[in-house]
């Protein structure tokens, strides 16, 4: 099937293609604007494309080790946001539970999901978030969370929302 454009139709696309564009929204979430903190036994490391979370214990429980990021995204979308997370996950020694999860101001749960142990091969996601995360304080949080003695890392390439 052969489709012909006329020139007015392809001027009438290539003129409303860049305000589409300019409506989609991308936040980096690991940039120095950005800082995430740690929590129990995590050990950070952050600069503007990685964010590096590590955890040696000798714990012989339950530890919910995290990086977290305390912000407010202010936007007005009328589609949810999408989480894209570019990560590799390896438990070196022990056994880990990786997951993220969004808190509220009052730290009520909006959003959570398993991460894969990935055994340090990095892998993409992307995550379709409610849209109550928006223009509210919330909380970001990555967890490695131990039950017992063990090393483990949870390496993020990349941690951004989409808002269009």
């Amino acid at each position: 099937m052969v489709v012909l454009l006329s020139l007015s139709m392809i001027v009438s696309f290539i003129g409303t293609w860049p305000s589409a564009l300019a409506q989609i929204q991308e936040i980096n979430l690991i940039d120095q604007k950005n800082i995430w903190k740690p929590f129990a036994a995590a050990i950070l490391s952050q600069n503007n494309i990685e964010l590096n979370v590590i955890v040696v214990t000798d714990h012989n429980g339950t530890l919910w080790n995290r990086a977290f990021l305390q912000t407010q995204i202010n936007a007005s979308a009328d589609k949810s946001p999408i989480l894209n997370l570019d990560y590799g996950s390896k438990s070196y020694l022990g056994n880990a539970t990786f997951f993220s999860e969004i808190k509220g101001n009052s730290s009520n749960i909006l959003w959570n999901k398993f991460l894969n142990d990935t055994n340090g091969v990095p892998t993409k996601s992307a995550f379709t978030l409610p849209n109550h995360i928006l223009n509210q304080p919330i909380e970001f949080r990555l967890y490695l969370v131990t039950n017992g003695p063990g090393e483990h890392t949870l390496d993020v390439k990349r941690a951004s929302l989409i808002i269009s």
